[in-house]
C-alpha cells in the first residue's frame, strides 16, 4: 500500500497539469487521477493474490517434505500428492485466491476509488452495491466507527472522519477521528510544496483519504470476509487427507524403495533380520544358481 501511495502521488503533477488549461478543473482532475489509481489498485490486488499463493505453496511443500520424510525420502511421494507440476499447483492456488479476493476487494475499490465524493458515478455505485458489501460491514474489525458501514463512508467520504457535525448527525459520536487525523495531515503535508491552490489541496486530501480507507478495509475486513484463513487450512488439510487415503499406494512405494535398496528404509530393519531379508544381491545369485542346477540335472542334459 505504501508503494501504491507513492506511485499514485508521483503521477499527481502530470495529471493536474493536463487538467489545468485554461485553469485547474477540480472534478476532471479528480476523475482522471482516480481512473489511473483504480488501474494500479487492480494490479495490486493481483499481486497480493500471487504473493498469497506463493506463501501457501511454500507451506504446502513443507508439508509434502514432511510426508516424504515419513516414507524414507522417496521421490515417488511428491508427484502423488501434487498433481502435474509446482507451476500448475501455484496457478491453481493463485486462481482460487484471486476469486476469493476479488469478490470483496473489487466492489470496495470501485466504491471508494472510481468516483469522487458526491459525484453521480459514486452515488450510482452506492445504489448498486449488493449483499457482499453488507458482509464487509459484518467482518470489519477496526476501531473507527466511520468505517463500520461502508455505504455511509462511501457517501460522505472523509467528512465522516473529520467533520464533527456530520459525525454527530450520521454516527452519533462527537469529535473527529483523532487516531486518523495524523495520517490525513501527513497526506497533504508531504505534498504541500507541490500544491498550487485550495482546489488542488482538496483533491489531494480526498483521494489520499480514500486510499487510506481502502487500506483500512483491506486489512480489517476484506481478508476475513474472503475466508483466506479457512481456504489455506482446507488446502493443507486436503494434502493430509490425500496422504491418508493413499495407504495402498504407500505400501507399493515402500516395496519399491525396498527393492531399490533405500538405505533409510534398511536402517529401520532390526539387525537380526537384515542378513536374511536385506541382501538382495546374494538372494538373486542364489536364485540363479538354483535354476542352473535344476537345468544341469534335467534328462535332456543327461
Amino acid at each position: 500500500m505504501q508503494k501504491l501511495r507513492e506511485e499514485t502521488f508521483k503521477k499527481k503533477d502530470t495529471i493536474f497539469l493536463a487538467n489545468s488549461n485554461p485553469e485547474f478543473d477540480r472534478m476532471k482532475a479528480n476523475f482522471a487521477w482516480r481512473d489511473d489509481l483504480y488501474g494500479d489498485i487492480s494490479k495490486l490486488l493481483s499481486a497480493i493474490a500471487h504473493q498469497l499463493a506463493l506463501e501457501l505453496k511454500d507451506e504446502a511443500l513443507k508439508l509434502v517434505e514432511y510426508m516424504t520424510s515419513l516414507l524414507w525420502e522417496s521421490n515417488q511421494v511428491k508427484p502423488r500428492l501434487i498433481e502435474n507440476s509446482e507451476e500448475y499447483f501455484l496457478a491453481k492456488l493463485e486462481n482460487s485466491l484471486s476469486v476469493l479476493f476479488l469478490r470483496f476487494a473489487r466492489p470496495v475499490a470501485e466504491a471508494l476509488i472510481r468516483g469522487p465524493v458526491n459525484s453521480d458515478t459514486r452515488n450510482k455505485i452506492i445504489k448498486s452495491l449488493g449483499v457482499d458489501i453488507e458482509i464487509i460491514d459484518n467482518y470489519y474489525s477496526g476501531e473507527e466507527v466511520a468505517f463500520r458501514v461502508l455505504k455511509k463512508y462511501v457517501k460522505y467520504g472523509s467528512d465522516l472522519l473529520f467533520n464533527s457535525e456530520i459525525r454527530q448527525q450520521v454516527l452519533g459520536v462527537t469529535g473527529i477521528a483523532t487516531q486518523i487525523a495524523g495520517v490525513a495531515a501527513q497526506i497533504v503535508g508531504d505534498f504541500s510544496n507541490d500544491i498550487k491552490s485550495p482546489q488542488e489541496e482538496a483533491v489531494v486530501f480526498e483521494v489520499g483519504n480514500d486510499i487510506s480507507a481502502f487500506e483500512e478495509y483491506l486489512i480489517y475486513a476484506i481478508f476475513s470476509a474472503a475466508g483466506f484463513e479457512s481456504y489455506c487450512i482446507q488446502e493443507l488439510k486436503g494434502l493430509v487427507d490425500s496422504f491418508r487415503d493413499k495407504e495402498g499406494t504407500w505400501t507399493g512405494v515402500a516395496l519399491n524403495e525396498w527393492l531399490q535398496g533405500n538405505p533409510l528404509l534398511f536402517a529401520e530393519i532390526p539387525n537380526n533380520l537384515k542378513s536374511q531379508e536385506s541382501n538382495l544381491e546374494v538372494s538373486e545369485r542364489l536364485r540363479q544358481l538354483s535354476i542352473a542346477l535344476k537345468r544341469s540335472r534335467s534328462p535332456e542334459v543327461l
